[in-house]
């Protein structure tokens, strides 16, 4: 990869006149909630676009409600930041790197970054993320959900050609609108995932001659001949789209959220001087003079009547008990540790009691 796309970790946007035209090929098939799905989202502007355009006003739907969500992942944190701000929800890591429900999305919207993906050991080979990204990322699409696949022409292989025709159904291929191919070389594949796969060989073989330049592509018609529907995607209530590592900020949100912020912050906030403590059960002598010599009560306590006030001082040192135990023949050396827990108090009068 040029100095340039490594800059750009591969990040190649689609071109803001396509997306309108890709959109008209797409409905869906009646009023409900539909979610869309960007594994890399870039800044977000693509399905952004796309979900404006699958969520209608809705005249019995409360104001403000929208019948389109859409979901990215984006590793840039600069590109993240921005597809933030305008989705409705966005994970700034790696997509490998969370936890996602499948088949809980109508839409998936892929454009792979364009590079190889990193070898993890010798033995792996590298692949190009066109082909890994489309394989991770299936799984997250629900049945006769619908694919927006957009790769370089060139890197349409025999292996991407088997995975499409065996997983998806109704596949078209088309070219870039000509200008925009002209300077990008890529395809539009769009597809609708089968309820059960199944090998396609006359479909793969059509998209092995597509990559290889061997069978004539068209541009893409800005009228569409076919368009794909999408259905509603699964009411679940046990939805997860969220990273495998802890965002700080989203922790605090859900901290808030749900009825925890209280309690935690008063677990990590350190107790004002004025602040009484108050023990659960009655606190016996051994345990006041543990804390009294931890330096916990350290300072001026008073009587009950508030009358005779002592100034106190904790000390606790470690002394070691050595002893010697005779066994016929054999002598055994014990050494034990002991905490000497020592009370200092001076009264009113000056003078000092000690008490151990």
């Amino acid at each position: 990869m040029r100095l340039a796309a490594q800059a750009k970790m591969g990040y190649y946007p689609t071109p803001d006149g396509v997306i309108p035209i890709i959109a008209r090929y797409l409905k869906r098939q009646r009023e409900g909630m539909i979610r869309i799905l960007d594994p890399c989202a870039g800044t977000g502007a693509a399905i952004k676009q796309i979900g404006n355009i699958l969520s209608p006003i809705c005249p019995i739907c409360p104001e403000g409600s929208r019948q389109a969500e859409t979901y990215g992942i984006e590793i840039d944190l600069e590109r993240g930041n921005q597809a933030k701000s305008i989705l409705d929800k966005c994970l700034i890591t790696d997509y490998q790197n969370t936890r996602i429900s499948h088949g809980s999305f109508s839409l998936l919207w892929l454009n792979p970054p364009y590079d190889w993906a990193i070898r993890d050991n010798d033995i792996e080979k590298s692949e190009r993320y066109e082909r890994t990204f489309l394989r991770d990322c299936v799984c997250y699409l629900r049945q006769k959900g619908v694919i927006v696949y957009l790769i370089p022409h060139r890197r349409l292989d025999s292996q991407i050609a088997k995975m499409l025709s065996y997983r998806f159904e109704n596949i078209s291929v088309y070219r870039f609108p000509e200008e925009a191919y002209r300077a990008f070389r890529q395809l539009v594949i769009l597809g609708i995932l089968k309820i059960r796969p199944a090998k396609d060989e006359s479909m793969a073989e059509y998209l092995k001659n597509c990559g290889r330049f061997r069978t004539t592509i068209p541009f893409l018609p800005e009228t569409p001949p076919q368009l794909y529907e999408i259905p509603l995607s699964p009411d679940r209530a046990d939805f997860l789209f969220r990273s495998k590592e802890i965002d700080p900020e989203e922790l605090e949100e859900e901290i808030r959220r749900y009825g925890l912020f209280d309690q935690v912050r008063d677990m990590t906030t350190p107790l004002k001087m004025a602040e009484k403590i108050r023990p659960i059960m009655p606190l016996r002598h051994g345990h006041l003079a543990q804390i009294l010599a931890c330096g916990l009560m350290n300072g001026i306590v008073w009587d009950k009547d508030r009358k005779n006030p002592l100034i106190i001082k904790g000390i606790t040192k470690k002394e070691v008990r050595h002893i010697v135990e005779i066994e016929g023949k054999c002598e055994k050396h014990i050494e034990t540790d002991l905490i000497k827990i020592s009370i200092l108090a001076f009264n009113r009068q000056g003078e000092m009691l000690t008490v151990q």
